[in-house]
């Protein structure tokens, strides 16, 4: 949805533009220093005349490459037709672009290590597989915790039925193996209301979302009451949140991307993660920031 209202902006403008899925077949022809792009609605370009790049998610799925049948010099050519991709990626990146091929797969625990030695305040990151050391952490901290992916995959469809993976409180009555697989769990921190933070070449776009008042929220927003959605309202960061945050999507080399926070009753900022690729809609709507003519704006190549 938020694709097709940066598109309707786009054309607004009178900008070209075309959207390729990652399920989309495209065959591609290389033509010394240039390559042929011929979507599956035989839409045809060069990558030459490609202006501006905006990258979601997924990798090009090439339709016209011959393979051999013999096993070794099929993985030869995976090899690198997966440097093609890279090379093509790396290309697109040099111009005016959004998000990254290469950054898209953003580790929660290093940016959580990055931002505590830019002095950037977060939760504290444990790593266990026995019990036996959680348990420890339990009787010395005497506080809550929480475990969440490490990650980030939210949703799981199976057959009948789907699984979600939200943050939850954990306790060590439900720790019922002594060896389990690697888990995080973090430290639990009280909240005044949680904030999601559009990013964008260096201006911020935020939200609060008063979340702590609802049993079903208090833990993770993304657990949402339907029935009674949490309110949301804009909100504006201190401005030395902000140069932190900013020195923080640099260091990642992130141009862009949805932040998550808390602030604390003593209105300490506490950061939680990035998603290099975060939908925005949520965050455009309920604050007027009409962030789809925002990127739309930021990929005008006139």
């Amino acid at each position: 949805m938020t694709t097709l209202v940066v598109i309707e902006w786009l054309e607004y403008y009178g900008m070209n533009w075309v959207r390729i899925n990652g399920e989309d077949k495209i065959d591609l022809e290389f033509l010394g220093e240039d390559v042929k792009f011929t979507t599956s609605e035989n839409e045809s370009f060069l990558l030459s005349q490609i202006k501006s790049f905006w990258y979601r998610r997924g990798v090009f799925n090439i339709g016209n490459i011959l393979t051999s049948e013999i096993q070794q010099f099929k993985f030869f050519q995976h090899v690198e037709v997966k440097k093609i991709v890279e090379f093509l990626f790396f290309k697109l990146e040099k111009l005016k672009s959004i998000s990254s091929f290469n950054t898209s797969d953003n580790n929660k625990l290093i940016t959580s290590s990055i931002a505590r030695e830019l002095k950037i305040k977060t939760t504290d990151d444990y790593l266990f597989s026995k019990s036996e050391f959680v348990k420890k952490l339990f009787t010395e901290k005497k506080i809550d915790f929480i475990t969440k992916p490490i990650g980030g995959e939210g949703m799981h469809d199976f057959e009948k039925f789907t699984i979600y993976n939200y943050s939850k409180k954990i306790t060590l009555k439900k720790i019922t193996s002594n060896i389990f697989f690697p888990s995080l769990i973090q430290n639990y921190i009280e909240k005044k209301y949680e904030l999601r933070i559009f990013y964008l070449d260096e201006k911020f776009y935020t939200m609060a979302i008063l979340s702590q008042s609802d049993d079903k929220t208090k833990v993770d927003f993304r657990n949402y009451n339907k029935d009674i959605p949490n309110r949301t309202i804009p909100f504006k960061l201190p401005e030395n949140m902000e140069v932190k945050i900013d020195l923080l999507m640099k260091k990642l080399n992130l141009n862009t991307g949805s932040i998550d926070m808390i602030v604390t009753p003593k209105n300490e900022f506490v950061f939680l993660e990035v998603n290099p690729v975060g939908q925005f809609g949520m965050t455009s709507y309920p604050c007027n920031y009409n962030l789809e003519e925002i990127v739309a704006n930021y990929l005008r190549y006139d």
